[in-house]
């Protein structure tokens, strides 16, 4: 996991835990960056990296 400004890239191994760990991810962005859940978005860059960030901040 990393953690710059208003994003954060995470290496997702477990599929069973994807959708947990994003909802945990968007709401960790949400809030350090001041910024309305619906403003955080997901971007899939591999199999198993995801990276979400406050859009519009």
């Amino acid at each position: 996991m990393n953690f710059e400004s208003n994003s954060l890239t995470l290496k997702i191994w477990d599929s069973s835990t994807i959708d947990h760990t994003l909802e945990t991810a968007i709401a960790h962005v949400s809030i350090k960056s001041n910024t309305p859940r619906d403003r955080v978005t997901v971007t899939r860059s591999g199999p198993n990296l995801f990276t979400v960030s406050a859009t519009g901040a």
